[in-house]
């Protein structure tokens, strides 16, 4: 690895394990090099090859398809963690966010940014809070080389809070002009951004969740959808409240609902579905090809391990798995999808008239990579396959507390003792973000400490609110 560019180079990664596509299947094989050219995997042999590309070791990992984030709103991740455990809810932290200067807001962008490619995650799908938060996405992706699907949030969350939890309707109704307004910025940026990007950064359209909108607002967001060509990305069936709300207004569930108004004759990303119906609503999913993002952190913080992830596998769901907020670390995510939707399965099975499938290290996997790839209609992402983007990491399964000081015979189930500290390289487009654990696309400690005075002051505001004195019991957002 010495020498290497830490921008885009050929290479050579000497893998001593390494998750590669044959024939249309994952499939794990050990001593292999993956050759790498330009932007492209060009070939993956067994044992060394010859020529003069720089080697990078990675004999100690398994080499995987880079993660694709199903869902993610960046720059509001960690503003909030570790303050709304006690039961208070992140929406105010979050409307603090949207209140920072642009630059205070590349440096919450960058760090969390830098958390999520350090833990292996090459393609963010990003719903942004606001036109600003967007921009500020997109300024730290050029820099670093990030790939994206980036979409802002209507109604954006400088007004979603109020809307969202709402004492009446008409307050929906009133708000139809403003977020027609919304999707229309939303449109433009995303036209502009298609423009000026051929290949790593794409725009999209995203929606709030049904609750928040009104058959006005949807056709609107799907029209722009259609014209942007990279489908339409939604909270969906995430909270009790959101299917009494659309029982009351329209006679039907969230799911039933939006298929109603046609909403699903598009590309859609739905992520959550924790209050989905089980039985009825799999079916419709599946009919109009939905992908399925399942948060597996944020369900096991917020909503009590309930996730709907075994009902989608036994549903042949297309699943994506998302970052969403709060937890960055994908390998995590990975982790929790696994044992959540084994503990769910293991629970609720024999008294479920749904049908479930018990979740296995390797559906997560594949779901963090081509699901994710499946959900963009990206062939050459996800995989580790001659013609395929060179977009991967490296996650080290021989060490103290994942591995046993030697390579393992089975290193996927590895992947359950690790964390995004295990993750070892990390490469987008064929240029390296992460060498060796170690941010190379800029200066590490400064993205952080710059990151944590952000959080500082973010934390002194609410302070100065008594924020923390007043939390409101738990699940009060339900």
């Amino acid at each position: 690895m010495n020498g290497i560019d830490q921008s885009r180079q050929d290479c050579v990664i000497e893998a001593g394990w390494a998750l590669v596509e044959r024939n249309g299947e994952q499939t794990l094989e050990r001593d292999v090099s993956i050759v790498i050219r330009g932007n492209e995997i060009v070939d993956i042999r067994p044992g060394p090859v010859r020529g003069w590309e720089v080697r990078v070791d990675a004999g100690d990992c398994l080499v995987l398809p880079g993660f694709i984030s199903g869902h993610t709103h960046t720059a509001v991740s960690s503003p909030a963690r570790g303050l709304i455990e006690g039961g208070r809810f992140m929406d105010r932290p979050v409307e603090m966010a949207m209140n920072l200067d642009d630059e205070q807001l590349d440096a919450l962008s960058a760090y969390n940014i830098a958390e999520i490619l350090k833990s292996g995650c090459t393609t963010f799908v990003e719903m942004s809070a606001s036109l600003r938060h967007a921009e500020s996405f997109v300024r730290v992706a050029n820099a670093w080389g990030i790939r994206g699907y980036i979409s802002i949030i209507a109604p954006n969350m400088e007004r979603l809070y109020k809307l969202w939890y709402r004492d009446n309707d008409q307050m929906l109704f009133d708000s139809v002009p403003e977020t027609l307004q919304e999707i229309e910025a939303a449109r433009q940026f995303g036209l502009a951004l298609n423009k000026a990007d051929g290949d790593l950064l794409q725009g999209q359209m995203a929606i709030h969740a049904a609750d928040t909108q009104t058959p006005e607002t949807l056709k609107a967001a799907q029209l722009a959808a259609e014209e942007l060509g990279n489908g339409i990305h939604i909270h969906l069936a995430q909270r009790l409240r959101e299917v009494e709300v659309c029982e009351r207004l329209w006679g039907m569930r969230p799911v039933a609902w939006l298929e109603s108004l046609g909403f699903f004759d598009q590309p859609v990303i739905a992520a959550h579905l924790y209050k989905m119906d089980t039985v009825q609503d799999p079916p419709i999913l599946k009919r109009h090809g939905v992908n399925y993002v399942h948060c597996a952190c944020m369900a096991s913080l917020l909503h009590q391990g309930a996730q709907p992830y075994p009902e989608a596998l036994a549903g042949g769901l297309n699943i994506s798995l998302g970052i969403d907020q709060i937890s960055n670390d994908y390998v995590e995510n990975i982790k929790l999808a696994t044992l959540n939707g084994q503990l769910r399965t293991t629970l609720l099975e024999q008294y479920s008239e749904a049908r479930m499938q018990r979740p296995q290290i390797a559906d997560a996997v594949r779901a963090a990579t081509i699901g994710g790839a499946k959900m963009l209609r990206r062939d050459d992402l996800g995989r580790l396959a001659p013609g395929a983007k060179a977009d991967l990491c490296a996650i080290d399964v021989t060490k103290p507390l994942s591995g046993l000081g030697a390579l393992p015979p089975e290193p996927l189930h590895h992947l359950l003792y690790s964390s995004g500290r295990n993750v070892r390289h990390v490469m987008t487009n064929g240029r390296f973000q992460v060498l060796a654990g170690k941010l190379v696309v800029a200066d590490e400690d400064r993205v952080v400490a710059e990151g944590g005075e952000v959080s500082k002051e973010i934390w002194k505001r609410l302070e100065s609110e008594n924020w923390f004195e007043s939390a409101p019991p738990p699940n009060s957002r339900g």
